[in-house]
Order: C-alpha cells, then sequence, then structure tokens
C-alpha cells in the first residue's frame, strides 16, 4: 500500500501489488466504496476484435521512485506518480507486444457508494460535463433511459459520452455534501475521450479513458496529466478547478468575446431566435404548414419583433431543395436561390437576421422523408465509400437519423468528405444568412468514430478528428456567417463554433441540467436556447418560461419555435401531451420583454460576455414540474438565480418564470436594481418581491452586513 498525501485533509491510497486504487479521504470522510483497477487498456485487432486488460489481471513488477511497473503477455506498464497543487497526478506509459492496436486506457478510476442521494439510503452525487451541465442524484435514471450507459463503439450513436461531442470538456466529479473528488485529464491536444460512469461491482465507477492515437504495433505515452484530487464546495469548485487549467491552456483561435474583432455586430445585440420549418409540422413530415414561400412568415416575425423589443433571427428547418435533413447536398433551397436570396434581403431590409439548419457530416443515399430523393448512383461516381467513417474490418455503417435518412457518415480527414462540404457551406454562405447550424447531429462539433487504415488518420478515434474537422472549418468561405453544431461547441471548436444550439434539456432524461459549461466558457462564447428538440417537461403553467429562465439565466439567447398559425410550440417535434396545447404567447412575449431589456440595459455586460460565479444563496418558494420521460418531480426554486463578474464589478440575476410574484430573501444586504437600464434601485436591502415574469439584479459588489 502506499498512501499519497494531498493535504492536510485529503490522502489518496493505492494498492499497488493488487493494482487497485483503494481509497480516497477528504477531510476525514471515506469518500469511496470499494477498489477500482488503477488502469484498464482497451487493445483492437485488425479484424475489429478487442479486447480489454487491466491492473489487476497484469503481474505488478515494482515501486520505485513514484513509478509503478506492471507487465502482461500483450504489454508492459509504467505509471509515473507526482503530488503537485494538492493533487495526484499520474501518467502512463504503455509498451505494446502485439501488433494490435492500443486503442484507450482509462487512468485513475475511483469507485463511490452505489446510491446516490436521490435514492433510498443513498449519498451523493455525478457532477457530468453531459451537454451543457448535469448533476446525476438517481443512477435508475440512467439505467432505463435513452442516455443510459453503453461502451462507445463503431457505429457511433450521437448520445455517446464522448469528448469531444455531448462532453464538452476533459473532467467530471463526485460530491457528497460538500466534499468533493474531481478527475480530470489536462490535455491540451485535447484527444478524444470517454468520460463517464457506471455500475462497478458494489458501488458506481467514475472514469475517463483517453484514446491513444497511435497505430498498430505501436507504444503509447500519454503526453498529460490525469488529475485526481478532493476539494469542497459545490459543482462550481469542481469546475473551477478545470477553468484554471483551461484559461491558460485555450484551443488554438480562441478568445473572449470582448477581444474578439470578427464576431459581427449582430452577436452583441442579443437576438431572439424564431425556429421554424418551411415544409411539415415534425422531423419526418413534408406537408404544407403555411410557411412556404418564405414570406408567410414575415407578419409573425414582424409581430414577435414588436412585442419582445427584440431582433429576431429566423432561423429555417426544412428549407433544402434536396430534403429534410439529408447532408451533404443542400442546395438550391426550396423555391431556388432567388426566391430565397430575395427572402434574405427583405429580412435585413427590416433589421432581422437570417439562419439556417443544416444536418452534419454526413452522406445520404436517400431520404425517408422525401423518397424521391436518392444519390446511390453519386455514392458509386464519387467512392463516396472511401470517404466514409468505417469500421476496422471496412465495415460502413451508419445509424444516425435513420427516420429520416439511410446514409453514411463522412470522415472529415479524407479528402473528398473535406471537398463536398466546403462547397456546400461556401454555397450556402454565398447566399447572406448571417448564421448556419452547420453541424447539426455531430453534437459538439466533432466527427464520429472511423477505424478505417485507408484514410489519412490513425485507424482508431483520435485527436485528428477534431484537427481535421477544425481545418474543414476553417477552409470554408463564411461570408461573414456565424457557426454552430448541436448542442453546445466542445472545448476544441470554441474558436469555430461561436453560437450553437444548446440541447441542456436533454439532461433530464439523466437527472438535472446546470449551467456548467456557462460557468466554464461564457467568456468565451454565447449561445442560444436551440429548438428543444424534447421538451421534456410537462405542459404545465410555467414550462416554457421556466426553460427560457434557465436559458437567460445561463447567459443564452432565448428562442421560439412558431408553426404556420403563428403559434408558440413547447418545442420542435412536440410530442409531449396535449399536442394540441401550445405556449401562452402573451407569457411568452412579456418574459422575452422583459429579459432582453436587461441584455440590452447596462447589466448586459454581465450577460453577455461576463465570467460565471457562484451565486449568494438565496431563499424563496418552490415549484414542482414533472418530467415526461421519468415521471419524476423536479421540486425547483421559484426564482433561478445566477451570478456572473465583468469588469471589477459582480452581479447576481434573480429570474422569476412565474406568473405570480415571488418574494426572495438572502443573508447579507445588497442594493438591487429592478429595471435593466439600472436607474431602479433599492438601496440596501436582503429581501425583495420579484414581479411576475421578471428580472432583478443583486449588486454583489454593494454587500452590506
Amino acid at each position: 500500500m502506499e498512501k499519497f498525501i494531498l493535504s492536510a485533509q485529503s490522502a489518496i491510497t493505492i494498492d499497488f501489488e493488487r493494482g487497485e486504487l483503494k481509497s480516497i479521504i477528504n477531510n476525514e470522510r471515506q469518500m469511496t466504496c470499494g477498489g477500482a483497477p488503477l488502469f484498464t487498456v482497451k487493445l483492437r485487432k485488425k479484424t475489429g476484435v478487442s479486447y480489454v486488460v487491466n491492473a489487476t489481471e497484469c503481474t505488478f513488477v515494482s515501486f520505485q521512485n513514484n513509478v509503478a511497473a506492471y507487465t502482461c503477455d500483450v504489454f508492459d506498464a509504467q505509471v509515473r506518480f507526482v503530488v503537485q497543487d494538492e493533487a495526484l497526478r499520474a501518467k502512463i506509459h504503455i509498451q505494446n507486444k502485439t501488433q494490435d492496436l492500443l486503442e484507450w486506457t482509462e487512468l485513475l478510476p475511483f469507485t463511490v457508494p452505489k446510491k446516490l442521494k436521490d435514492e433510498e439510503g443513498g449519498r451523493g452525487e455525478i457532477l457530468y460535463p453531459y451537454n451543457e451541465g448535469c448533476r446525476i442524484t438517481k443512477m435508475a435514471f440512467r439505467e432505463s433511459m435513452p442516455f443510459c450507459y453503453a461502451e462507445p463503439e463503431y457505429p457511433s450513436k450521437g448520445s455517446y459520452a464522448i469528448f469531444p461531442n455531448m462532453i464538452f470538456g476533459q473532467f467530471i466529479a463526485y460530491l457528497d455534501d460538500g466534499a468533493g473528488l474531481y478527475l480530470g485529464m489536462h490535455d491540451k491536444d485535447r484527444t478524444t475521450k470517454h468520460v463517464d460512469f457506471c455500475y462497478f461491482q458494489e458501488g458506481i465507477k467514475v472514469l475517463m479513458r483517453a484514446f491513444c492515437d497511435v497505430n498498430y504495433g505501436q507504444d503509447y505515452a500519454m503526453p498529460f496529466d490525469v488529475v485526481l484530487r478532493a476539494f469542497d464546495g459545490s459543482w462550481h469548485s469542481a469546475a473551477d478547478i478545470y477553468y484554471d487549467w483551461f484559461k491558460d491552456n485555450l484551443p488554438v483561435g480562441v478568445k473572449k468575446i470582448k477581444d474578439n474583432p470578427d464576431l459581427p455586430s449582430w452577436y452583441h445585440e442579443y437576438p431572439l431566435i424564431v425556429a421554424y420549418p418551411l415544409r411539415g409540422k415534425h422531423d419526418t413530415d413534408l406537408s404544407s404548414n403555411g410557411l412556404y414561400p418564405y414570406m408567410n412568415a414575415m407578419p409573425y416575425l414582424e409581430e414577435i419583433a414588436k412585442a419582445t423589443d427584440s431582433k429576431v433571427m429566423a432561423l429555417l428547418m426544412h428549407w433544402e431543395g434536396t430534403a429534410p435533413w439529408a447532408p451533404p447536398y443542400y442546395w438550391p433551397p426550396v423555391g431556388g436561390a432567388d426566391e430565397f436570396s430575395s427572402f434574405v434581403k427583405e429580412l435585413h431590409a427590416r433589421d432581422m437576421l437570417a439562419g439556417l439548419y443544416c444536418s452534419g457530416m454526413g452522406w445520404t443515399q436517400r431520404s425517408n422523408v422525401d423518397k424521391s430523393y436518392r444519390c446511390e448512383d453519386k455514392y458509386r461516381n464519387l467512392k463516396i465509400a472511401d470517404c466514409a467513417c468505417a469500421n476496422s474490418d471496412g465495415e460502413i455503417k451508419s445509424v444516425i437519423c435513420t427516420a429520416q435518412r439511410d446514409g453514411v457518415d463522412l470522415c472529415p480527414a479524407c479528402d473528398g468528405t473535406k471537398r463536398i462540404l466546403k462547397t456546400e457551406f461556401d454555397t450556402i454562405c454565398q447566399s447572406g444568412i448571417d448564421y448556419l447550424q452547420a453541424l447539426d447531429q455531430n453534437h459538439g462539433g466533432n466527427s464520429y468514430f472511423c477505424y478505417s487504415d485507408k484514410h489519412d488518420h490513425v485507424p482508431a478515434p483520435g485527436k485528428w478528428q477534431q484537427i481535421a474537422t477544425n481545418d474543414l472549418l476553417s477552409s470554408i468561405d463564411k461570408n461573414g456567417a456565424v457557426f454552430g453544431c448541436e448542442s453546445a461547441a466542445a472545448e476544441p471548436f470554441l474558436g469555430q463554433l461561436l453560437f450553437s444550439d444548446n440541447r441542456y434539456e436533454l439532461n433530464y432524461y439523466l437527472g438535472e441540467p446546470i449551467p456548467m459549461y456557462a460557468y466554464v466558457y461564457h467568456e468565451y462564447v454565447n449561445n442560444f436556447m436551440g429548438n428543444q428538440i424534447c421538451a421534456m417537461l410537462e405542459k404545465s403553467e410555467h414550462n416554457f418560461t421556466y426553460r427560457m429562465a434557465y436559458s437567460f439565466a445561463a447567459g443564452d439567447m432565448l428562442t421560439l419555435v412558431t408553426n404556420g398559425s403563428g403559434e408558440f410550440l413547447y418545442s420542435w417535434c412536440d410530442g409531449i401531451l396535449p399536442k394540441e396545447k401550445n405556449v401562452d404567447k402573451n407569457s411568452a412575449f412579456a418574459f422575452i420583454k422583459a429579459a432582453n431589456a436587461w441584455r440590452k440595459g447596462g447589466a448586459g455586460k454581465f450577460l453577455h460576455y461576463g465570467k460565471m460565479i457562484p451565486p449568494v444563496a438565496i431563499r424563496c418558494s418552490k415549484e414542482k414540474i414533472r418530467v415526461e420521460a421519468s415521471g419524476a418531480y423536479l421540486t425547483l426554486d421559484s426564482v433561478l438565480s445566477s451570478a456572473f463578474t465583468c469588469e471589477g464589478k459582480s452581479a447576481q440575476f434573480l429570474v422569476n418564470y412565474n406568473q405570480k410574484p415571488v418574494c426572495v430573501s438572502f443573508d447579507k444586504k445588497y442594493d438591487v436594481y429592478t429595471d435593466g437600464n439600472l436607474q431602479n434601485c433599492e438601496r440596501g436591502v436582503n429581501e425583495i418581491t420579484v414581479e411576475p415574469l421578471s428580472v432583478v439584479m443583486l449588486d454583489l459588489t454593494s454587500e452590506k452586513k
């Protein structure tokens, strides 16, 4: 046994002979539950057959000079340890004895109690950088919902817990009554990783795996630190550890919003996104909906702009002249390029913006929405099979959006992929649009798994994915358009995908969304509420305004999804009963007008490019709202709260999403502003009534005892 003393309050014990991380102590509390293998390695044969070996199956050789050595039939491994900044840091070197490929390695996982805090007899919660951040308090959700634990494999699913895809950052944490454990991979190259948690023996294993990015028969030397440390506080404390590393190790091209001269003026004008389909009422429908010709939507857009006092962006779905959600070919749009161009010019003439949804790095053989659209001949003539994501044995298959299309995923490392996608996106951007959600389906912006040994990359997932994707995005002549993706852009793409379709509501499948993404990255990127593809929450009085309040508090732009009657839907592809129930228009207008007044007023700088900080604790009434997917009820504060610091000052926003006034109190006294122009103020109070569908701001720098 070897004990690593991290601080006066924390220590990690490793049983090197057994190859297990045995325990972690934080503030005299045993945080772990049983041992977990010190490391695990997955190897893959050229046939695609893979196998896994962990430290407990290896022979322990020695532990000298803080290096643990192991051997087995297929590799030798050395793990080097150092204690620095109250953390245990480790790197692994694997000497491959085979001609197989080292696919990934898992290092320093830990195991926590099997029941979490919302399960009988449970404790603790997982802090998970999935979508824009999630607090997991009940494993039952994870095991039964669409986003249940799965070992990532080919063909990829969009729901896999992969960085940089659905996972935005390189860390995960566990928190138990203010005491926490942080696990991170502080990797400046940002190679592909699996970041996850799962049942393991008598507990839950919290894990991070790095794809080795090496070829068959090659060794692997981990070029970054795996960081394991104890911390005290809240989820913000875990995010602070990662932020402190991130801000000193920015991806190439990433700048703070206030220092980025390449952003268009509208980015600073807080547009309201109005998403709608040109045809159909949901993903697989093409019926007439009254929104084509293009100008049919203009009365609705003008009504929205006037009622909310907001700049509006019309963000179109089902606009493609080929078939909906049928990449890579989109152009010309429905009705032809001239008709679409006239619509864009008319939007601009009325001080509005034009945006389009695309559908990522895919190839469509045939559309399942428009049966007449087929591309089998092009597939053969252009030899698309040569640039499709493939398995080790050459299998080519896709499981992405099969209701909408049959096809394959394209590998961005191939010249054919780059040529086709650049041509398409260049053409779209020449139309004068302001925004392109180019990488729908490529959650977070990255490509899908490819194991082909015929492409210009190692035949396994790795850092080549984000390098190739960034190279592709850099090559496109965007003509001033801002690009984005589905879900917030993962870390390597922050410099290229600056306005993305957030999907935080998907986290209701897993637990409770938390604005962890905004906490780490908000100074660098603003996003929007998204088309809320799965509304997830029951159609209650405050469902929609709650979700808008969540987005506003996170610093995101707001979204309305409208239909051919000018009504507002709870979400695109709304499947929650009763289907005929739509959003209350007056409530939506009132909230958006109030919220955007704050963004346009003197407080807007906090919400636009401020750094999110932990909010001061507030006390208020509670609301209950049902999660449709699980049937569980959430207990929510009647007022949402978030805090930001900017230019030496700090402010906290209190957002009432209800149709009733809510009294909010706090321990200390602050100056409280009740309008976005910061003209109306109550001085030195520790209680305030927040009016229905409105926002107030605490000036945290005015704190008084």
